[in-house]
């Protein structure tokens, strides 16, 4: 599979579980969700975080044991992709087949 049609498989995939509720975005609320240890199944990491924020993410998701990415896609090609109209720098796939499929596709 090339991997423009996998990028847009996934921009898709990213969208449709934005649409059926089964995302949480934001680097904030990720972290809290992942700290109360509520079902979070993937992280995904835009490309162009800081790297504090870089920072945050990956070392709660280390320490709470959960899989996570950094993907090649921009906050903002992620934001568009999620339906949101800020930027978003990190996602958390809360449904375990959704967070199977974008696991397959990064």
């Amino acid at each position: 599979m090339s991997e423009i049609i996998k990028n847009h498989k996934l921009l898709g995939m990213l969208g449709l579980a934005s649409r059926a509720r089964k995302i949480i975005t934001g680097t904030e609320i990720v972290t809290e969700k992942i700290k109360s240890g509520r079902a979070v199944e993937y992280v995904v990491i835009a490309s162009d975080v800081s790297q504090n924020t870089l920072k945050k993410i990956v070392n709660c998701c280390e320490y709470y044991g959960i899989e996570y990415k950094q993907s090649s896609f921009t906050q903002d090609e992620i934001s568009h992709a999620v339906g949101k109209s800020c930027l978003v720098s990190s996602v958390a796939i809360v449904d375990s087949n959704f967070a199977g499929a974008i696991k397959n596709l990064l």
